[in-house]
């Protein structure tokens, strides 16, 4: 296999940033798997036309991933011409290439530049959302050992990334979940259990955290098993998107709350539930006592749709006399 990259490392540091957030936004603006199949005069003029094909292909691709479909029908033709594609495009990947003198055959990826794409979604008042949700441990179910075999590993460039687990009960707490949960560095599980039979299977999707098991939804019914786990996946990604995407009718609420905490680790998940959250900004810490903290910060969107996203964290929001609190679901030994 023949891995080669068309533009310097350094240049992509530039883009992207430092450590961590280098491999989650690169994972994120990176469109994979792309066959490209040309003929042309010379193999020269064929790759050229497969790249320009893999950049405006890839486009396509990353703005289903990083918009809602009501939200993209904005987009004009003019946004996924070649010369705008090639304008967002920071690097092409190269895999499987193969070459003839007229011919030019790979699968490709393209890495497209964030700031470009963020100030041109801007220019167009689309709303997107670039930011992963937190990592998810995901618990095939009810489907047997076929099923648990359809799933990748990971799937580490979604909006939704997962780590696959073990198979477990379509009913299991978050008591069954929590240890395997946390070696994988996951604050939430998804059990995925399959209905249905051949032709005709759908995806009962449920997430489990500390506060109790949500149901996210039900897809619609495919055929195959690898097509009920592409379903899955798009369908946790389009509740990320639903759930974290901002626009301008959703106003900003300025808050404070006490956090309450029995331990370091505790607080600390608090603390990154809220730094994390698409839709906390401002996050200030005022005050830190031995077990606990007041906070202030400004959110988007309503009280219910806060409370829905720091839930997948763990994080329970309630009401005192004294104003909000937020916790961990669990940690009650103050």
């Amino acid at each position: 296999m023949k891995r080669v990259s068309i533009l310097l490392s350094a240049f992509l540091v530039l883009i992207f940033g430092a450590g961590q957030a280098i491999a989650d936004t690169r994972a994120v603006y990176t469109i994979s798997n792309i066959p490209v199949d040309k003929t042309a005069a010379s193999t020269r003029e064929a790759e050229a036309q497969a790249f320009a094909s893999a950049k405006v292909q890839g486009l396509y691709r990353l703005m289903e991933k990083l918009t809602l479909p009501e939200d993209r029908a904005r987009l004009g033709d003019s946004f996924y011409s070649y010369a705008n594609a090639n304008e967002m495009t920071a690097a092409v990947d190269v895999d499987d290439e193969r070459r003839s003198t007229t011919v030019y055959r790979a699968n490709l990826s393209v890495v497209y530049n964030p700031i470009r794409v963020r100030a041109q979604l801007e220019q167009w008042g689309v709303p997107y959302i670039d930011r992963q949700a937190s990592v998810t441990l995901l618990a095939p179910a009810s489907g047997g050992a076929a099923w648990a075999d359809a799933w990748p590993e990971q799937n580490s460039g979604a909006l939704s990334p997962y780590v696959k687990g073990r198979s477990t009960s379509s009913s299991a707490g978050w008591s069954e979940l929590a240890g395997e949960a946390s070696s994988v560095g996951a604050r939430n599980a998804v059990i995925a259990s399959l209905n249905g039979s051949e032709g005709a299977y759908s995806v009962q999707l449920t997430r489990v955290t500390s506060a109790g098991n949500t149901a996210i939804g039900t897809t619609g019914t495919v055929e195959t098993l690898s097509d009920a786990v592409d379903a899955a996946t798009a369908y946790m990604d389009a509740a990320w998107k639903r759930q974290s995407v901002i626009r301008g009718s959703d106003g900003q609420t300025s808050a404070n709350a006490t956090v309450r905490y029995s331990s370091l680790r505790s607080w600390n998940g608090v603390r990154s539930a809220l730094s994390n959250s698409p839709l906390v900004s401002g996050l200030q810490v005022n005050a830190v006592a031995r077990n606990g903290a007041l906070v202030s910060f400004v959110f988007a969107g309503s009280q219910d749709r806060l409370e829905t996203d720091l839930g997948q964290s763990g994080v329970v929001l309630s009401q005192s006399a004294s104003g909000w609190v937020l916790q961990l679901a669990g940690d009650r030994s103050f």
